[in-house]
């Protein structure tokens, strides 16, 4: 296979139809940035297959029934449903508690000139 980039040597000027220097480090730099995003898109997988190991390990291990009394009945759900129950209560009241309301912009009224 023959490499074109060793055909034009530093005072030679480049054949029609080959890239300038400029493109070529243009091309280079968007091919490097394409392997860093594939190599952060893998390793954002990995990390989502870790986490759903250990959430399919953590639900196996959780699964026995517990008895939940409530204000008027009682029930014996699975731990990991009162666990997840508990989450996202947890979390839905963390959010409500903690999003910036409205904002509100004071406005100065324009002050007239002073007459003198």
């Amino acid at each position: 296979m023959r490499d074109d980039r060793d055909l034009s040597g530093p005072g030679q000027p480049t054949p029609p139809g080959m890239p300038e220097d400029a493109d070529r480090r243009a091309d280079q730099d968007h091919l490097h940035q394409l392997q860093r995003a594939r190599q952060t898109r893998v390793a954002k997988v990995l990390v989502v297959l870790f986490i759903l190991a250990v959430l399919i390990a953590f639900i196996v291990a959780n699964s026995q029934s517990v008895i939940v009394h409530f204000v008027f009945f009682t029930r014996r759900p699975g731990l990991i449903w009162v666990m997840f129950a508990c989450s996202v209560l947890g979390g839905l009241v963390g959010y409500l508690i903690g999003r910036p309301g409205r904002q509100f912009r004071f406005h100065r009224q324009k002050e007239e000139p002073k007459k003198r």
